[in-house]
């Protein structure tokens, strides 16, 4: 199947018309117990606590944007939306508002991946995984899958790559402690081991890109020139409790923190955003009002 110039948007992928939207001009009420996931959906990780907070809201509010499913037998299964159906079980709802739409296995995997693409959901191994599928269970090559979901070639074969990288490595990326911009440099090096040495060094001493850059240019410089690797310095108590913090909260932020200390006692912590979407989902786990 040929995609259908999908970076556009979602409407791209599931045009709005009589063939594809069996109830084009209003929204059912289903049943969420006749609700069942999307077995092609990316995101393989949601956050408890996102879910919870999304969930009070939908008990004071209700839910205001429509899951989208389709018809399979006398089940649902849902096509985008698979984050808000969760939260409103928890919310304790029994019927949800839905589109019903017709949609193949192409279109199913594509518009949940668009979905989340655009919310900026996924982390790059499950968007790396997400496109691998777009090319062995939809028969797409990169230049289809990047007209899939509004992206050049070369970042759909940069995002793949990362799927080389040690598992150590994929499960920093997965959990926010690693940003893709660190990652990319470590492709370069054609030892697993190197690359885990210097995965390590990045997070023992909060490199930055440019740092790491320079770091995996000096351990493939010919052997010429090459400088002789210097030996770390050992990280204080403080240092290595400093470490332990930011990673603590890479976990429960779902994004990369740095903290760094002076001697005088003052230091910073930075906390990268990769959206404004996403600059508002930790300022609503930090509960902090725009």
């Amino acid at each position: 199947m040929k995609p259908r110039g999908l970076g556009r948007g979602l409407g791209a992928i599931l045009p709005v018309d009589e063939e594809t939207v069996q109830s084009s001009h209003a929204v059912q009420e289903i049943p969420l117990e006749a609700i069942e996931p999307n077995p092609y959906q990316p995101r393989l990780d949601f956050s408890e606590e996102e879910l919870e907070a999304l969930a009070e809201s939908i008990r004071q509010h209700g839910l205001i944007q429509p899951i989208t499913v389709r018809q399979v037998g006398q089940k649902y299964q849902l096509i985008a939306g698979e984050r808000r159906w969760r939260a409103a079980k928890k919310a304790g709802l029994t019927h949800l508002p839905a589109y019903v739409r017709t949609a193949d296995s192409t279109e199913m995997l594509a518009f949940a991946l668009v979905e989340n693409v655009q919310r900026s959901n996924l982390n790059p191994i499950e968007l790396a995984l997400a496109y691998k599928r777009l090319m062995e269970e939809c028969g797409l090559s990169q230049e289809e899958v990047a007209r899939y979901v509004g992206k050049s070639r070369p970042t759909i074969a940069n995002t793949l790559r990362l799927l080389r990288l040690p598992p150590e490595i994929q499960k920093a990326l997965k959990e926010g402690t690693l940003t893709e911009g660190h990652a990319r440099p470590l492709l370069t090096l054609d030892s697993p081991d190197l690359q885990l040495q210097v995965f390590r060094e990045i997070q023992e001493k909060n490199l930055t890109v440019r740092q790491v850059e320079a770091l995996v240019q000096a351990y493939t410089a010919p052997s010429s020139t090459k400088p002789p690797p210097k030996a770390p310095r050992p990280l204080s108590e403080w240092e290595v409790h400093l470490q332990h913090l930011a990673q603590s909260l890479s976990y429960r932020l779902h994004a990369p923190v740095q903290i760094r200390a002076r001697p005088s006692g003052q230091g910073e912590v930075r906390i990268q955003f990769s959206s404004t979407e996403d600059l508002e989902r930790l300022l609503e786990l930090l509960n902090v009002k725009p």
